[in-house]
């Protein structure tokens, strides 16, 4: 019996070993935390999110095409063998007959097309660089945007775990009453029902803060499973309306913006590229050096190679340029009819929801707060009905939830007027 003990606790101890062994490396292996403002979270993304790491290949994959642009034409080698010094009737070598060469040549390049080359190449490169600075610019926004989307779910889960708070409160004081026969059973159990309804609005609101919390650390370049961030701030940091300067932002907005410089480079490009391809028209010179072997006889010549452009004068290359100069001309005159109208509409929106948003905060808000707080004491105290307190609860949460909903837009709008003056980005 007492061997029989002692393996049942050896067993035990080795299962207790075992499981310690197992769940250490788990329970060991936590979280690191850090924490983001909006600005910091925005440098974060420009220096550590994979979409910019992607885009700077396209600037390396431009100057790989500007070494290709200044290539020369590789010269080349001809080996000529019409009669081989051998006859097949005598088997005997025939020195009479010998007939075989060599030439060697190269394409000689009219009218600078190596010149031209290198120019579009670079302009290229110009462009790809806006281009990469104007990725920088969309991962700016799409950041800012993620960023203020993430604090409103926080608010708004912060705002229905309080809510189930009070609930689990009310539910404890209607136990306490119906013990001492204060109230119903009834009442008791519509408490209770709301209660649950309060926890399951809770883990919602918890799930979508986790999802957009975790593809806030995804766009900030960092592994979610390795790494949690916590939210400096909140919405409700901006108390005054900013003074906007439509004027002086259009100007900054058409001298920094890299969408709007890039189509400007896109006329350069377009020049450039017309004139390479009238380069093009004009054929090039193929010229080679001969010598040959004939009859014993060594013979040494030169001759020369030139394609007649009587048909084919790159006619429709030439006539694509000059209609893509026109069209990145229109393009940049769209862009700036644009920008003046995002920069009005936005200026617009930003004074009415600014002003919509001092109304609620000092009208809705303000009273809808009273009101809960007077209908709680009042219900506790025995004053006031459980479907009172409950629909004065509904219309505050429902201002409240209207009221980060205000607050969210008019964040984003001021982040679209940075992004639309161009001025919201740092190249790295």
């Amino acid at each position: 019996m007492r061997k029989s003990n002692c393996n049942l606790f050896y067993s035990i101890v080795c299962i207790f070993l075992t499981c310690c062994f197992v769940c250490l490396p788990i329970l060991a292996k936590e979280k690191s935390k850090k924490e983001f403002t909006f600005d910091e979270a925005i440098r974060f993304a420009l220096q550590n999110n994979k979409q910019v790491a992607i885009a700077k290949y396209e600037i390396e994959y431009s100057k790989a095409d500007r070494i290709t642009a200044g290539l020369r034409p590789n010269p080349f080698l001809n080996i000529v063998a019409d009669v081989l010094p051998y006859n097949p009737t005598s088997k005997e070598f025939d020195p009479n007959r010998n007939q075989y060469g060599v030439s060697f040549g190269f394409i000689y390049e009219t009218e600078n097309k190596r010149e031209e080359r290198i120019n579009v190449a670079n302009k290229r490169l110009k462009m790809e660089e806006l281009i990469y600075l104007e990725s920088l610019r969309k991962i700016s926004l799409g950041t800012g945007n993620l960023f203020i989307a993430t604090l409103a779910a926080r608010e708004r889960y912060l705002l229905a775990e309080e809510n189930h708070k009070n609930l689990v409160n009310i539910v404890e004081i209607n136990k306490i009453r119906f013990k001492k026969e204060d109230i119903s059973k009834l009442e008791l159990l519509r408490s209770e029902v709301a209660q649950d309804q309060y926890a399951v609005a809770k883990v919602s609101a918890q799930v979508d803060y986790l999802k957009l919390k975790n593809e806030l650390i995804v766009v900030l370049g960092l592994n979610p499973s390795e790494m949690d961030i916590i939210l400096s701030g909140n919405l409700d940091s901006l108390k005054q309306l900013p003074t906007i300067d439509s004027d002086r932002l259009l100007k900054l907005a058409t001298e920094g913006r890299p969408d709007y410089l890039a189509l400007a480079n896109a006329e350069d490009v377009a020049l450039a590229n017309f004139k390479l391809q009238k380069a093009i028209a004009v054929p090039n010179v193929s010229i080679l050096f001969d010598s040959l072997v004939q009859q014993d006889q060594f013979m040494y010549g030169m001759s020369a190679n030139l394609e007649l452009p009587v048909f084919s004068r790159n006619q429709g290359e030439i006539a694509k340029s000059q209609s893509a100069r026109k069209q990145a001309a229109l393009f940049r005159e769209e862009l700036y009819l644009n920008l003046a109208k995002e920069m009005a509409i936005t200026e617009e929106e930003l004074k009415v929801r600014f002003d919509a948003l001092e109304q609620m905060r000092q009208i809705s808000l303000l009273k809808s707060q009273q009101a809960v707080k007077i209908v709680e004491l009042a219900y506790k105290g025995g004053g006031s009905t459980l479907l009172e307190f409950l629909d004065t609860t509904r219309s505050y949460n429902e201002t409240r939830l209207k009221y980060i909903d205000a607050l969210v837009e008019y964040e984003r709008a001021l982040l679209n007027l940075k992004y639309i003056a161009g001025f919201d980005y740092a190249p790295n």
